[in-house]
């Protein structure tokens, strides 16, 4: 599954998302979102190292962030493929990967980890693995997106990432309490 969308700009997925007719329609009012920091020491100048890509090991990169509001009860965490249609001058979103029941008191994973608790979801390609692997020649940018959610709202282990992605992205009645966002590209020679 993937979405396609007229423009897009690195930190405007949320909104795009959004504008896109992806933003849910429950009926509850907003929660004022905190910005959560996200970082990875393996992503150096923005670009992702071929090691954590399809040509290397295919595994995620090291990840860290900060503080997350009192009252989360879960993280979840998506990698977020976007990549420019020039026939139609659109842009298609994609899942690569999907993790949810983060525990709220960790604040890293490691290359590759999945913690005690945290179940992956399934992605755009219909499976449920962390996968970053553009065609041969082409960029692709990616967003890492980390979402921090408030006790009762649980995401079942049988979800699905680009419904959910879309469900805490939305800009009217968002679950979410945090969110954090890490862009990078990767160019596949």
């Amino acid at each position: 599954m993937r979405l396609l969308l007229k423009t897009i700009s690195g930190a405007l997925l949320v909104a795009a998302l959004a504008l896109a007719g992806c933003g849910g329609g429950s009926s509850s009012s907003r929660l004022p979102i905190q910005t959560i920091s996200l970082k990875s020491a393996a992503i150096d100048g923005r670009s992702i190292p071929a090691r954590y890509t399809c040509d290397g090991r295919n595994t995620a990169p090291p990840l860290e962030w900060g503080a997350v509001p009192a009252g989360t009860a879960s993280l979840v965490l998506f990698l977020v493929g976007v990549v420019p249609e020039p026939a139609t001058k659109t842009y298609a979103l994609s899942i690569n990967w999907a993790v949810a029941g983060l525990n709220p008191a960790l604040h890293k994973l490691g290359p590759g980890q999945l913690p005690h608790g945290a179940y992956v979801g399934v992605g755009s390609n219909g499976k449920r693995r962390y996968s970053l692997c553009p065609k041969k020649g082409q960029t692709e940018q990616f967003q890492f997106e980390l979402y921090g959610l408030p006790s009762g709202d649980r995401v079942v282990h049988s979800f699905v990432g680009l419904p959910l992605l879309a469900r805490l992205a939305s800009t009217k009645s968002t679950p979410a309490n945090a969110h954090g966002a890490l862009i990078a590209t990767y160019k596949r020679v």
